[in-house]
Formats: structure tokens, sequence, C-alpha cells
């Protein structure tokens, strides 16, 4: 006897059932991100000001130092 079952072929994807999904797992993702919006935006505008101070100390030190040379 011969199993039918190892014969038959894999059903198509449910494109139907994937795009749930994928709606299922970024709905509360874009929910948190909202949330955190004015947290996320803070934490970018003190970073670039951390690293906007970081280079102009770094150039000054390198001005100080070419002066020092001469």
């Amino acid at each position: 006897m011969i199993d039918t079952a190892s014969r038959t072929m894999r059903q198509p994807i449910d494109l139907d059932y994937v795009c749930k999904a994928i709606v299922g797992i970024a709905s509360p993702l874009v929910g948190v991100v909202t949330s955190l919006q004015e947290q996320i935006e803070w934490t970018l505008r003190v970073s670039s000001l951390v690293v906007g101070l970081a280079v102009g100390v770094m150039s000054l030190v390198s001005m100080a130092r070419k002066l020092r040379r001469k």
C-alpha cells in the first residue's frame, strides 16, 4: 500500500492569514512607538547636543595644540 498522505502537496500560503498576522504584530508596536515618541525625540535631541559639544571640545583642543607648537 502507498501512503497517500505523503504524496499530497503542501498547501499554498494563505495571504489573508499572513496579512492578519502582520497587522496583529505591527499594531501594538506602532502603539508603543507612538506613546514613547516624546521620550524618543528628547533622547535624540540630547544625544545630538552631546555629540555637538564633544566635537566642539575636540576642535578647541586641536586648535590649542596647534597654537602651542608655533
